[in-house]
């Protein structure tokens, strides 16, 4: 889970509306996936599930235990490829390696990847142009649920300042959190308002969530993606 720090004035942005006006979702996915969720984290099947069910576009992705099944991934997607460690007991440090361009290159970074005893594959999917973004849900008891932003540039790790939101966002909100979070990135406004939305939507739908994370998501002024996701009940 991305560890986000502490919720001040400065950073939050707080819904004065008790109506937003979502866009729809289908929430009959989302009470399946969240009904028949085994335990307090979902699967990364089952949050992608509910990307699908909140229609936040995501890229496609393969997951490959061998050095066989990452050939055919790569060679399925099309170089150049990114590739994220799936851990098993801390999804957090999950490692990723982005713009592999051939296969001697992709063998090597798999063996190094599936070193680690926690890591029980590695998911790969098509490398994109753009910045970077990260979205998420926090339940706080404070505020209730939080949506969370952030923005980076693609050679950075990760983001180093978030923007919450209370709920439920509204498009005004959410335009003030997007050029919060914009600097210098050419970015979506409307895609990325837009996704915030949804997720506001989701997090109505599913109070159960205490947490949700995606990340990697490539951001740019045409699309946003989300390749990863994880997801925590309570």
């Amino acid at each position: 889970m991305i560890r986000i720090p502490a919720i001040s004035p400065d950073n939050l942005i707080v819904s004065h509306s008790t109506e937003a006006g979502y866009p729809p979702v289908d929430k009959e996915i989302i009470r399946t996936v969240l009904g028949d969720a085994a335990g307090a984290v979902l699967s990364a099947d089952d949050s992608l599930r509910l990307l699908d069910a909140i229609g936040i576009a995501r890229d496609k992705a393969l997951v490959a235990t061998t050095i066989a099944e990452a050939k055919s991934a790569a060679i399925e997607i099309g170089y150049p490829v990114n590739m994220r460690s799936i851990d098993v007991h801390e999804p957090d440090r999950s490692e990723t390696i982005e713009d592999i361009t051939d296969e001697n290159t992709m063998r090597l970074e798999f063996k190094r990847l599936m070193q680690s005893s926690d890591v029980s594959g590695v998911t790969m999917s098509a490398s994109m142009a753009g910045a970077r973004a990260y979205f998420g849900i926090r339940s706080r008891a404070k505020y209730g649920h939080l949506i969370i932003c952030a923005a980076y540039p693609a050679q950075n790790n990760k983001p180093s300042e978030f923007v919450a939101c209370t709920m439920p966002v509204t498009r005004e909100g959410a335009t003030e959190a997007f050029r919060l979070v914009k600097g210098d990135l050419q970015l979506s406004e409307v895609l990325f308002t837009d996704t915030l939305r949804r997720l506001s939507a989701l997090a109505a739908a599913a109070p159960q969530i205490d947490s949700m994370d995606i990340t990697p998501v490539v951001a740019s002024a045409q699309s946003v993606v989300a390749i990863e996701a994880s997801v925590s009940l309570k």
